[in-house]
């Protein structure tokens, strides 16, 4: 069985509930199933990760209770990342930072709320930058390419997430990845191996080797990993994180490279 390396990080993860304590917003865009913090902990003894980023859900909104909760009882090992809007109060902010939050997420996804109005996006970086948070952008190639210009401008940190939601059936060979590879390739851009089951139409995620692989030759030091538990909004039966771990380590052509993308990668920019 595959391990984690010592200090290994899990960078993107989300919580839900317990409802009793952390409850939906009244007509969420999407309802999950719980998925408490006792029980991704459990999931990271299990995988040897002893660090992990949290991920605001759309369904939260800007209701940030059930991940502070999960910071707060964390010891400083995890991270965070938020949905904000430009009107936050400073004092959000400030309190978000010390509690361990480290970057804001636009989705550019259809079915999820989210803005690709460059006014709306270019007030959120403004907000941000301060604290030295990054941008995480989640969408399809359409949605990601179309924000990135504008965010790049900012010279903000970015992290794509989901390896942009490519197909992996298309492979690499065509524009819109072409246009994906130039902006991994800016120093400032960090591209997360993460939803391999997200992209693939393969048990075993093997058609999103070749994707993966490709893109971290380009960022090999920007390059980061998460398991996305509890994997909302996917078609059942739920992927196996300890496949995804053994799918990452078929990805990296040595111990050392998988010792990066896990450790080193995201020490540096969760520090």
């Amino acid at each position: 069985m595959i391990k984690a390396p010592i200090n290994a990080w899990d960078c993107h993860a989300h919580v839900f509930g317990p409802w009793n304590q952390y409850p939906l917003p009244p007509a969420p865009p999407y309802v999950p199933e719980e998925g408490p913090l006792v029980d991704y902990l459990k999931l990271h003894a299990h995988l040897g990760v002893s660090h992990g980023v949290l991920v605001q859900p759309a369904c939260y909104g800007e209701d940030h209770s059930a991940i502070l909760g999960a910071l707060d009882h964390t010891h400083g090992n995890y991270r965070g990342i938020a949905l904000i809007s430009p009107e936050i109060a400073e004092e959000t902010l400030t309190m978000m930072h010390a509690k361990g939050i480290r970057g804001a997420r636009f989705n550019v996804l259809p079915h999820l709320p989210g803005s690709l109005d460059p006014a709306y996006i270019a007030a959120v970086v403004g907000r941000i930058k301060p604290y030295g948070w990054h941008v995480l952008v989640h969408g399809q190639p359409a949605g990601v390419l179309k924000v990135l210009p504008d965010i790049v401008k900012t010279g903000v940190t970015i992290v794509i997430d989901h390896m942009a939601r490519v197909r992996a059936a298309d492979g690499i060979d065509y524009p819109a990845f072409r246009e994906l590879e130039s902006y991994v390739q800016c120093p400032e851009v960090w591209i997360k191996l993460a939803g391999a089951d997200r992209i693939s139409d393969h048990p075993e995620y093997e058609d999103a080797l070749i994707v993966a692989r490709r893109l971290l030759s380009l960022a090999p030091e920007r390059a980061l990993w998460g398991t996305d538990w509890p994997h909302p909004n996917i078609s059942y039966p739920r992927p196996d994180e300890l496949k995804l771990l053994a799918w990452l380590n078929a990805v990296c052509a040595d111990e050392a490279l998988f010792h990066r993308v896990l450790v080193d990668n995201p020490q540096r920019l969760y520090s």
